[in-house]
């Protein structure tokens, strides 16, 4: 029996069409599946604000009794709190109990695990850049600014202080054990003006 050329072609279209068809659904199916992860990852950040906006609603007590001098020292050591159903690390830390990376001389510098002097070189250069006084607009940079790796000195400087010096009673544990013997200019028994608060998952 003689082939029907017309037969082969209508195959080939009828595959083609099958195949288009294929590759559109799988399309489809990528773009809902990444449609949900997205939508999944959105709702788990919003519940995450909201248990962070909660959590320093809930602080502003403890904050303001700090700040009087009639509530806890606020030194870092971290308050477990449960938010949305979820544990926190929460620390409330005075910025006069760390290292301001702008302000602190050589020597306060030097208690972090760096190389102070290529530090304090490093930050001259880069604050010749900018007006007296002027600050980068996050800690991240001014690290990134001055050649300090966030990872060796987190929990330990700030750049919101008012001075270089420190005040004893509220340094953090990780700056305490690198300051057994502090130099001069340490300070303590001063009103507390401004505190930072870090919110983590608790592990």
């Amino acid at each position: 029996m003689p082939r029907i050329p017309t037969q082969g072609f209508a195959l080939l279209a009828t595959l083609a069409t099958i195949l288009l068809l294929a590759t559109l659904v799988l399309t489809l199916q990528t773009r809902s599946q990444s449609n949900l992860r997205l939508m999944a990852r959105l709702t788990t950040d919003l519940q995450d604000q909201a248990a962070r906006d909660g959590l320093h609603d809930r602080l502003r007590g403890l904050v303001a009794e700090a700040m009087s001098g009639s509530g806890r020292v606020p030194d870092g050591v971290p308050l477990t709190l449960t938010e949305g159903g979820q544990d926190w690390a929460v620390r409330v830390q005075d910025v006069e109990g760390l290292i301001d990376v702008y302000l602190a001389p050589p020597d306060i510098l030097a208690l972090l695990p760096i190389d102070a002097a290529a530090v304090a070189s490093a930050r001259t250069r880069a604050l010749d850049a900018l007006q007296p006084g002027e600050r980068f607009p996050t800690l991240a940079m001014s690290l990134a600014r001055f050649g300090i790796d966030p990872a060796v000195v987190e929990g330990m400087v700030t750049q919101a202080s008012t001075t270089g010096a420190l005040r004893i009673a509220t340094m953090p544990d990780a700056l305490r054990a690198r300051a057994p013997n502090l130099p001069p200019g340490t300070r303590e028994g001063e009103q507390v003006t401004h505190v930072t608060i870090a919110i983590t998952r608790a592990p």
